[in-house]
């Protein structure tokens, strides 16, 4: 694959992401209703609402993993860039290489295979929640393996975007020393 095909991948798959991030960055607004209906009650003495704290649980952990891959699209993750930062851009690219295939993709695709069976035991049982309100939970568990895809797109387009900078530092610094 040439240079520019993986630049025109590289961008397929930062689309999707920016789009479910887009779209997922939503949940924000019902989650942030059922946390006021929740504090009007608790504020009112009336007994909790046993699907109001059931749902905020349910909404802001859909909220916090489907938009992960968003995060990693625009860099808000935790780093630690205290010993990479004074290396080259090019090392910095080949270490972030080194690191999305040694920590990031297998840690990503044991959540992906262990995230689907989780989601499909549960949608096997028809799975309730153990609270009054029984809600069915195999939709909330489908949030982790897919979570755990977008996040193997995003990462894929990550390592794309260092090999692309790599090859052409070192075609830049190969032109120089010609």
């Amino acid at each position: 694959m040439g240079g520019e095909a993986l630049v025109k991948l590289s961008n397929f798959l930062d689309n999707i992401t920016e789009w479910s991030g887009r779209i997922f960055c939503w949940l924000v607004v019902p989650l942030t209703i059922i946390i006021i209906i929740e504090f009007v009650t608790r504020s009112l003495d009336v007994m909790g609402l046993v699907w109001v704290d059931e749902s905020s649980r349910f909404v802001f952990g859909a909220h916090f993993m489907l938009c992960a891959a968003y995060g990693l699209l625009y860099g808000s993750h935790v780093r630690i860039d205290l010993f990479v930062s004074i290396l080259s851009q090019r090392a910095q690219a080949i270490i972030s290489i080194i690191c999305y295939l040694l920590l990031f993709f297998p840690f990503v695709v044991v959540w992906l295979y262990y995230g689907w069976d989780y989601f499909y035991a549960s949608w096997s049982a028809a799975e309730t929640s153990y609270s009054y309100w029984a809600p069915v939970l195999y939709p909330i568990k489908f949030v982790i393996p897919f979570a755990a895809f977008l996040l193997i797109i995003q990462g894929i387009s990550e390592v794309i975007k260092s090999i692309v900078t790599v090859t052409i530092l070192s075609e830049i610094s190969g032109e120089v020393f010609e």
